[in-house]
């Protein structure tokens, strides 16, 4: 069964499905998290690196890799904000 639009048909259909996608892109234009290692976030929180690792689940984080090795990675905003208290 050949199905067949005329060009008005599709250009209606492009017309919208460009309306959806540009207000997709608005609706996400959440700044994209960004995150330190725990060297910068020491650094930040004027501390070693050894108590930013002992104290790492006081801030959100996350650990790239396995469970005996792995980069752990802090979300920079968070440590800002406990550092201006």
């Amino acid at each position: 069964m050949d199905i067949f639009l005329s060009e008005k048909q599709m250009e209606q259909i492009a017309a919208k499905t460009a309306n959806i996608i540009l207000r997709k892109m608005k609706e996400d234009k959440e700044p994209p998290t960004e995150m330190v290692s725990v060297k910068e976030a020491a650094r930040i929180l004027n501390i070693s690196e050894n108590h930013m690792r002992r104290i790492k689940d006081q801030f959100p984080h996350i650990k790239n890799g396995n469970n005996s090795q792995g980069h752990i990675l802090f979300v920079r905003e968070a440590l800002l904000k406990t550092y201006a208290k």
